[in-house]
């Protein structure tokens, strides 16, 4: 079976060699990958490593500063060659090495192998080959060029079908770009995968960048659950640097929505929005020199604020050094990123910074939930790893980021944020 090396150098020239031991097989600066490379170009799960039979497949795991595969960026997920080269935000060079832990071809005997050369180089004709193999206990020749020709047309009539019982839909091609060559010339594949009617947020995912998520005005007859179902997916979208499938459970939902109520009809939250609004190209300025999100910021600030009415630049200003060192620990590049680090502001601002993150480290050790599951506001405050009062917090941000998308729907007499 293939086995796969990964050589690494970060930019202080530290690194080694390790083996991608399990699949998925993930690197980043994160505690719990399996390759642990602490540099702040890499996104807390940068890349991850799959191995398909003897194949392995290497996927950008929506990080911040990206990935370049041979100096090609890595778009699609994409089969990995031996001697591949990757670098991770530019802050560590990765080689891989692709070896065999037993022979790839098996060994035959002699008399065998030369019954089988005769076979083919021999300028006889097909009855007198077949003759010669089958005696010596080979494979008949005809069967070696009819099977192929079986499987070519057992792989069409399977594709005829697909696409007849599709309805004549669209099919969906697969994202995986496979190569027969490794020329840095052709560049990455391209993403074929059909868009999704769902409004996503900007691939990218840089921080400052407008994303194109502009939610539907909500129906009138639609519940206040599906109400906060549908705008806070647009909210976490933005917040997150690459987090588009984000959404709530209809149980986080409800949660959101008796804090919602809190702020309906508001005029304190309709003048602090109309502030970042004004206020909206200082605030992207300064999110993006923190690494975060405008939306993220500006909406930390006016959960700070509170029911008080206040200056949402000035007061994101006070905030934007804390959160950018939260950051570093926890990572933003998903909407439960954000949403702990909402909730450990309080730390934060007393110089606690390392807190959460090694609650998280210790979390990851004891149970067996994955990584995403245990970082979230939902486990921790499960676990009491985060106070009733933290838990509130991220809540509160949760509630005014959602009424951001729709105020009006929320009786809240302002016009849409989307920064």
């Amino acid at each position: 079976m293939a086995e796969l090396w990964i050589n690494w150098r970060d930019e202080t020239g530290a690194g080694g060699r390790v083996r991608a031991d399990r699949s998925p097989f993930v690197v980043g600066r994160g505690a719990t990958c399996d390759l642990v490379i602490t540099n702040n170009k890499l996104s807390r799960e940068h890349i991850s490593i799959e191995r398909y039979g003897d194949g392995f497949i290497i996927s950008d795991r929506g990080s911040s500063n990206g990935t370049e595969l041979n100096s090609m960026p890595l778009i699609v997920p994409t089969e990995i060659m031996d001697g591949d080269r990757a670098s991770l935000g530019g802050g560590a060079a990765l080689k891989f090495e692709i070896g065999w832990d037993e022979p790839a071809i098996e060994e035959y005997d002699s008399e065998t192998e030369t019954v089988q050369v005769a076979a083919v180089t021999v300028d006889a004709p097909p009855a007198a080959s077949v003759a010669v193999v089958e005696e010596n206990g080979g494979i008949p020749s005809w069967l070696l060029i009819a099977a192929p020709v079986a499987l070519f047309l057992f792989v069409v009539i399977a594709i005829g079908l697909v696409l007849l019982l599709g309805g004549g839909g669209s099919t969906q091609v697969s994202n995986i770009g496979i190569r027969n060559t490794r020329t840095p010339d052709e560049g990455p594949s391209e993403d074929k995968t059909p868009t999704s009617k769902t409004p996503s947020a900007s691939p990218s995912g840089s921080p400052g960048s407008s994303n194109e998520i502009i939610p539907l005005p909500s129906p009138t007859n639609l519940g206040e659950n599906a109400k906060v179902e549908q705008n806070a997916a647009a909210f976490l979208r933005r917040i997150a640097q690459n987090d588009p499938k984000a959404f709530l459970t209809a149980e986080q939902a409800q949660k959101v929505s008796s804090k919602a109520k809190q702020f309906s009809n508001s005029q304190t939250l309709a003048a602090n929005i109309e502030s970042a609004r004004k206020n909206a190209a200082a605030i992207k300025t300064l999110a993006a020199s923190k690494n975060l999100t405008p939306q993220f910021l500006a909406t930390a600030a006016m959960t700070k604020l509170g029911n008080s009415r206040g200056d949402v630049l000035q007061t994101a200003q006070s905030m934007a050094d804390i959160l950018e060192r939260l950051q570093t620990q926890i990572g933003c590049e998903l909407y439960d990123d954000c949403l702990m680090m909402v909730a450990a502001y309080d730390q934060g601002e007393r110089g606690d910074f390392m807190r959460l993150r090694n609650t998280l480290q210790d979390l990851a050790n004891k149970f067996p939930e994955s990584s995403r599951a245990i970082r979230s506001i939902w486990f921790l405050q499960k676990q009491g790893k985060i106070t009733d009062a933290e838990f509130d917090f991220a809540l509160k941000f949760l509630a005014i980021g959602t009424i951001t998308q729709n105020p009006r729907d929320f009786g809240v007499s302002a016009e849409q944020l989307t920064l």
